[in-house]
């Protein structure tokens, strides 16, 4: 059913209440997050404060509004609350409301209103600690498994007609697709890393990477898992870059920031020139595309050069985040 169906009081009265039930959702997954730091149980103990140990009320716990109330400290100690609470619970209404309007309400609304619960564990605790937790990652996997065993989603893919010791069965497709989807996630990245290994000599990314790229290959089937990796790698690159060209100022390596320049210059120009036309000759053309070659080529060399002497460079961002904001933004496609 289409929230649009409804009358323009339930409409708003329905986002209203989603965006509690998210809130209340949000508080559990920084539950989820903390808990699992600590090694404890996510049902007990009830929650504490982390620093005076005291056991809160049952109105220090509502979402969003007791962080304001208290003004974020605690109501005990007036220690700081971490930022981190109202953020997540914020952040996580916010997408069940919008995957609510999406989707309307259905079972896959609220399949997927998991999948995004399980992302922001997995992006949080790797932003924190840069830490991938095997556990979170099966339960995002599994809950991909279930709902494309079922084909929740409708994809319409159709079905492969099986037959083992005389019995006869039908498979969905997505399911298929989201068992190869887990293998994808795995490859690529441990093939990357094979190759990081063999230029560089160290793992350009953690073993969690993969567990958290399987896992959305078991969510959306293995034909999204290279565009994720892909684009998740380009953010992280956005990211990644402006913190390296600090370090290269502050090491006075002007040779990669030159290079970077030229490169970054000579590929708007490419487009320039092709968007005025002025590269219909054959000849130009790849003569300037193989000066685009030969910078990057440059560059990566120049690159590969400064990851040898500071290999700590490959993991100064986290590649969870960006997987994850890709696979957060493809639910709504």
């Amino acid at each position: 059913m289409s929230l649009f169906e409804l009358n323009t009081f339930e409409f708003y009265y329905f986002l209203f209440f989603i965006f509690v039930i998210g809130a209340c959702f949000g508080s559990f997954t920084n539950v989820v997050i903390l808990r699992a730091f600590t090694e404890e149980s996510i049902v007990l103990p009830p929650s504490k404060c982390p620093h005076c140990k005291n056991k809160l009320k049952w109105y220090h716990n509502i979402p969003i509004l007791s962080y304001l109330f208290l003004r974020g400290k605690c109501g005990f100690c007036k220690e700081k609350i971490s930022i981190q609470y109202p953020i997540v619970e914020f952040v996580v209404a916010v997408l069940f409301v919008a995957l609510f309007l999406k989707y309307g309400i259905a079972l896959k609304t609220i399949f997927m209103c998991m999948f995004a619960v399980m992302c922001v564990v997995l992006a949080v605790t790797d932003i924190k600690e840069q830490v991938i937790f095997d556990a979170h990652a099966y339960v995002l996997g599994g809950l991909g498994l279930v709902y494309n065993f079922f084909d929740i989603g409708k994809r319409g893919l159709g079905t492969y007609d099986l037959s083992i010791f005389s019995y006869d069965f039908s498979v969905n497709k997505s399911f298929v697709y989201a068992l190869l989807g887990i293998l994808a996630g795995v490859v690529i990245i441990e093939g990357l890393v094979l190759i990081c290994k063999l230029f560089v000599g160290q793992r350009a990314f953690g073993e969690g990477d993969s567990f958290i790229l399987g896992a959305l290959g078991a969510v959306f089937g293995y034909a999204a898992v290279p565009l994720i990796a892909l684009v998740g790698a380009l953010i992280q690159v956005v990211i990644l870059l402006p913190l390296m060209i600090k370090k290269f100022i502050q090491a006075k390596k002007y040779d990669i920031i030159v290079s970077l320049t030229v490169l970054v210059l000579a590929m708007i120009l490419f487009y320039v020139l092709l968007y005025l036309g002025l590269l219909d000759n054959t000849v130009l053309l790849y003569t300037y595309f193989a000066f685009i070659v030969g910078c990057t080529v440059y560059f990566s060399i120049k690159m590969i050069r400064s990851a040898k002497e500071n290999p700590e460079n490959l993991t100064a961002v986290p590649f969870g985040p960006p997987l994850v904001l890709v696979a957060l933004g493809l639910m709504f496609i």
